[in-house]
Parts: C-alpha cells; sequence; structure tokens
C-alpha cells in the first residue's frame, strides 16, 4: 500500500536545502524579478493547500533559482517584526516549490514564529492535487496524512509522540525526536479506517510495531488482532504488490475483542 511513501521522503529531502536561501530575510536571489515566476497552483486543482500570505503588511516576497536553470522554482515569503531596539529582523515564513522544474508549484511549507516548521502540503505525483500533509509541533512531525492512492482523498494517517534521545542531568532535552506511536489506514479506499497499527518506543528509542487491529466487516470496530512477529507479518503482506497482497496471513489473529471501536 505503501508504494508511495519512499517518493515523499524524497520531495521533502529535495527542498530541504531550500529553507536555508531565505534566512533572516536575505534574498539571495538569482536574478530576482526578471526570472520567470512559477505558475501559481489554481484552487481547483490544489484547493487543500495554504498558500502563502503575500498581502499582510510588512512581508516580502522574493523568487528563486534552486535548479540554476534560469527561472525561479522557489516562492519565499519573509516576514519582518521590529525588535525593542528598531531594528527590523525577518525570517521566513512561508515557501512554495517547483520541485520538479515544471513550473508548477507543488510543495508548500509554513514556519513558526521561530523559523521552525509548521507544516507541509506536498503533490507527490504531481498531478495538481495535494496528497500528503504532514503538521509539525515544536519542529517535530505531530502527524502525516496521506493520499497514497491518489484517489484524491487520504487513506493513511500517522501520529507520532516526542522522544527523548538523551536527557542531561538537569532535565533538559537537546536531542529530542518524533517516533511513530500510532497509525490508521483505509486499504480499501472507501474512506473509513480498516487498519490500526501501534507502535511502542524501544531500548533504542526507535518505534516497534506492537500490533494491528483489522476491520473485516467494514463497521469501524476491530474484527481481529495481531501481535509482534504477527503484526509485522500482516503489514509486510499489506505493503506486498497487488499479486501477493491477496495471500492471507499466515499467522493465527488472536480472539476477536469484544469492547467496540479501537483502544490506544
Amino acid at each position: 500500500m505503501n508504494f508511495a511513501r519512499p517518493l515523499a521522503l524524497v520531495v521533502l529531502a529535495v527542498t530541504s536545502g531550500a529553507i536555508s536561501l531565505g534566512g533572516c530575510g536575505s534574498s539571495n536571489t538569482t536574478g530576482g524579478d526578471n526570472l520567470a515566476k512559477p505558475k501559481v497552483v489554481s484552487k481547483e486543482g490544489f484547493k487543500n493547500a495554504i498558500r502563502c500570505d503575500t498581502s499582510k503588511e510588512g512581508n516580502e516576497v522574493s523568487y528563486h533559482d534552486l535548479s540554476g536553470r534560469g527561472r525561479a522554482d522557489m516562492v519565499q515569503v519573509t516576514g519582518y517584526t521590529k525588535t525593542k531596539s528598531g531594528v527590523a529582523e525577518g525570517h521566513v515564513i512561508c515557501l512554495e516549490i517547483d520541485t520538479n522544474h515544471d513550473g508548477v508549484l507543488d510543495l508548500i511549507r509554513l514556519f513558526d514564529d521561530q523559523g521552525r516548521l509548521a507544516s507541509e502540503e506536498a503533490d507527490r505525483n504531481y498531478d495538481g492535487k495535494s496528497d500528503v500533509w504532514i503538521t509539525y509541533e515544536d519542529g517535530l512531525i505531530a502527524k502525516a496524512v496521506f493520499d497514497d492512492q491518489f484517489r484524491g482523498q487520504p487513506d493513511e494517517w500517522e501520529y507520532f509522540r516526542t522522544v527523548c534521545m538523551k536527557a542531561q542531568s538537569d532535565g533538559a532535552c537537546p536531542d529530542k525526536r518524533s517516533m511513530l506511536k500510532r497509525a490508521e489506514r483505509d486499504r480499501d479506499g472507501d474512506g473509513k479506517v480498516d487498519t490500526w497499527e501501534f507502535y511502542v518506543t524501544d531500548a533504542n528509542g526507535l518505534p516497534k510495531l506492537e500490533r494491528i487491529g483489522i476491520d473485516t466487516n467494514g463497521d469501524g470496530k476491530v474484527d481481529q488482532w495481531y501481535r509482534d512477529e504477527a503484526a509485522a507479518a500482516v503489514k509486510a503482506a499489506s505493503q506486498a504488490p497487488a499479486a501477493s497482497a491477496s495471500a492471507a496471513p499466515s499467522s493465527t489473529p488472536s480472539s476477536k475483542k469484544k469492547e467496540a471501536g479501537v483502544k490506544t
């Protein structure tokens, strides 16, 4: 099911370097406004996108040629605020990026007042529609939503916890990371979650699949639970190519839960 996930990681990684180009409101623009400006994706084609606010007083818009092809492929909005001393300080508040250099903006990044990522939205298959939405808390991923089947609606939701990798003696934790704690999937594309995955954090601070719950009759409740090795086998089967995905897991599920719903 997750055939498109590696592409999402590539898209986000390719554009990560763009953030440093606009630090503290510096222009760093190759050719400036003389460059061909990327087309703004229409609201009809990218209706779920959060567009950069270029109208707010004090915001500065600049265009950048990241690829060196002689045309802009990133729009940067820098916001300026005055300090107590009266000095204007700028920070990037929004980026819109054309990741495949076709003249269409397909990735949007919003930043908080401290310059940390607040949200991202991307079109991974370049059809003009968003298919990944990521939100951050304190600069760390909190939730990621995907349309992995490109059907025009989300079919996977991932939720993260913040893990301290190594705390200092005073209790401070300079190394905090986001780790997957739960994933929900809509395997049949009917708009309803039918698979729930739960993760624990292992001794190394990494996520480890603990159990999977599956709704087999479409009533929104778990009918079968798989744990540990069995859960891993079920997940692997669900991610296999269509030719082999029809094979039923060989592991035996636990007995059906009596209580309704899904417990975290």
